[in-house]
């Protein structure tokens, strides 16, 4: 009867109680958001960066570097010489595994990747079945075959069997190569992560491809050698800076080590050097990710900031109206209601409108990240988990705690008001 009172007691006033909700739930959904996207988007970059023990490339940014390598992002580095895998290759005691990768190229916006077969052999540990599976189709063989990601199959409506030219650069409308076609012959199963979006061919596709590509025209062969040399520079300079115009040229290198004390061993030999670098993606990752969480430990405490606000709000819309229900309580007094179950009717008022919009809040905010987190993986391939977070959880419990906790504040005002109501009247 006290409970159902309380309720009706709640809904006397829908649009009142209609915006306290709608407070409470937006100030919790924020933090929830906050906090899941924290989490989540840590896990989705960490997961992606596990096939890639070790990275070798040329100087340059490191998080340019991975970004590129890994998530398929950003512009990629200059190259390096194919030398460098063979040496790597040749460090038994330290190198298990060490595959090139090509880039500079792309098929309607999604980048070609030019390596080798053993690319598909790779394991993010021995615990896991391999890196890239096949879905259908087998791995390629031959230049310009190509194994192409699930996602660049469904958006590109592409099948086995399918042909299709790259495209000079990573934009989507750059110049088309039309001296060779490529043919799909494998398509991956779900990478877990950006190759969802990758088009693998073998190296030597690049380089048949760029070595096309920069073949002196017919007017250039009739000038004289030093006007020759002055328009090879031109085209060269309007050329983007990563072309794999010579033979042998690669972008990084995938290093498997033979253990986590050879890592560093190997690392240590990359220090030294001006030519090249190694870096581990895991480490470039998690300092990107502090940067990118001081804006998290900024949004955090604006997020409780706001609970406490919405709380606020709602403790003194529950006393006003409550001040205002003095004579109804009078009246259920005078029925035979004790002072004890008046205040079970006005802590449960507060504790429904916190703990309704607690629950609400923590929906739209999970709500929210599982929208965001499908919008980035269609965009970059990397997958957010869609778990709950258990830190989303335990901020809506602490929010249903402190709210039944805090609904005794109008409990205790009205004791005084009542009181002073009394003397008054007496």
């Amino acid at each position: 009867m006290i409970r159902k009172i309380a309720w009706q007691q709640l809904w006397s006033k829908p649009l009142t109680t209609s915006l306290l909700l709608l407070v409470m739930a937006l100030a919790v959904a924020l933090s929830v958001l906050v906090v899941s996207l924290g989490s989540g988007l840590q896990r989705g970059l960490i997961a992606a960066t596990e096939p890639f023990t070790l990275l070798v490339g040329s100087p340059g940014s490191s998080q340019q570097f991975v970004l590129n390598t890994v998530f398929l992002q950003d512009k990629p580095l200059s190259n390096i010489s194919y030398q460098e895998v063979t040496q790597l290759r040749a460090n038994t005691k330290l190198v298990k595994q060490a595959i090139p990768l090509a880039f500079g190229d792309s098929v309607k916006g999604f980048r070609l990747v030019g390596t080798e077969p053993e690319i598909f052999t790779v394991r993010a540990d021995n615990t896991k079945p391999e890196w890239l599976r096949l879905s259908s189709g087998r791995p390629f063989q031959t230049p310009f075959e190509a194994v192409i990601g699930q996602d660049v199959a469904k958006q590109l409506g592409l099948a086995l069997g399918d042909t299709f030219y790259s495209t000079h650069g990573t934009l989507a409308k750059g110049k088309e190569h039309q001296e060779e076609k490529f043919t799909v012959v494998g398509i991956l199963a779900d990478t877990g992560g950006p190759y969802n979006q990758a088009v693998l061919t073998p190296i030597e596709s690049i380089w048949e491809l760029h070595a096309h590509g920069h073949k002196p025209n017919r007017v250039q062969g009739q000038l004289p050698k030093a006007a020759q040399a002055q328009a090879q520079e031109q085209v060269q300079d309007q050329d983007h800076s990563h072309d794999l115009s010579e033979k042998g040229d690669v972008t990084a290198i995938m290093v498997e080590p033979v253990g986590f004390g050879q890592a560093y061993t190997l690392a240590a030999q990359y220090v030294k050097r001006k030519d090249a670098q190694l870096v581990f993606p895991a480490q470039v990752i998690t300092q990107l990710f502090n940067l990118m969480g001081r804006g998290e430990k900024v949004w955090q405490p604006i997020g409780y900031l706001l609970i406490g606000l919405a709380m606020a709000v709602v403790l003194v819309t529950a006393y006003l109206a409550t001040v205002n229900r003095l004579r109804d309580y009078a009246i259920l007094k005078a029925l035979g209601a004790t002072q004890k179950q008046l205040y079970s009717i006005l802590i449960q008022q507060t504790a429904y409108v916190i703990g309704l919009g607690a629950v609400f809040g923590w929906l739209m905010g999970f709500g929210a990240y599982l929208g965001l987190a499908y919008a980035l993986n269609t965009s970059s391939a990397i997958i957010m988990p869609l778990a709950i977070s258990s830190a989303s959880l335990q901020l809506t419990l602490l929010c249903i705690v402190v709210g039944l906790a805090v609904s005794l504040l109008p409990v205790y005002a009205f004791h005084r008001k009542a009181k002073q109501l009394h003397d008054v009247m007496n």
